[in-house]
């Protein structure tokens, strides 16, 4: 009886060292998550004062709070962090066009789909959670530096993504639907310019810019290819 009771208090023990070490290791991906945030937050907000250029090791840690080991464990390197930055913005939009662009209609079978969907991204590309002060400086400043061309297209801009395949297909069908003259590449060229040309009027004037305003010019634009459906 003694014996047994021994095995089954080794048991528990055991048990609970296993337990405490998966808590332990649920806590540090938890901190190193948290931590990566911190980070990447952080050099956005020294990227807004100073620049990209300016934003210095020292800057970041100062604004985030964490060390340069911390840096070097997450990132490696300042540039990497500022490219993990420009990805993390990325997908941020990336999520936020399909997101509300899925729930415009099922899929983009008929030229009602078709518009609903454009109609959807023209409301979210304006929308206050898309574009703002921090989203357009952020974006333009990354865009002015040629090291992050290097992350090769898609990121931080919108030529050759998912976005500009998903107006194309939108396009095409409208187009079809319409018997529009004219490349759907080219139509869709001239929408992704229009979203373009409005966020760099944001940009240079953003207290000046109707967002309500905006979304009517597109829909202006698209309505002259497809009166019918806008």
């Amino acid at each position: 009886m003694v014996l047994e009771r021994q095995r089954t208090g080794g048991k528990k023990k055991r048990g609970g060292q296993m337990a405490s070490a998966e808590e332990a290791k649920k806590k540090r991906k938890v901190d190193k998550d948290l931590h990566r945030e911190v980070l990447l937050e952080a050099t956005a907000s020294v990227i807004l004062r100073h620049g990209v250029s300016g934003a210095t090791i020292s800057r970041i840690q100062e604004e985030s709070g964490l060390s340069r080991g911390m840096i070097n464990l997450h990132f490696q390197s300042k540039d990497n962090l500022i490219r993990e930055l420009a990805i993390h913005m990325t997908r941020q939009y990336n999520d936020a066009w399909q997101s509300f662009t899925s729930q415009a209609a099922a899929g983009v079978s008929t030229p009602e789909d078709a518009a609903a969907r454009l109609q959807a991204l023209f409301e979210t590309d304006f929308s206050e959670a898309v574009l703002n002060k921090r989203s357009a400086r952020l974006t333009f400043a990354f865009r002015a530096e040629p090291d992050l061309q290097a992350l090769g297209p898609g990121y931080i801009e919108t030529r050759g993504t998912a976005l500009h395949d998903h107006v194309r297909s939108c396009c095409r069908v409208l187009c079809e639907a319409s018997g529009t003259r004219g490349d759907p590449e080219k139509v869709a060229m001239a929408i992704m310019s229009l979203l373009e040309g409005l966020w760099t009027d944001f940009h240079a004037h953003p207290d000046e810019f109707s967002r309500i305003g905006a979304v009517e010019i597109c829909r202006t634009t698209t309505r002259a290819f497809f009166p019918d459906y806008f």
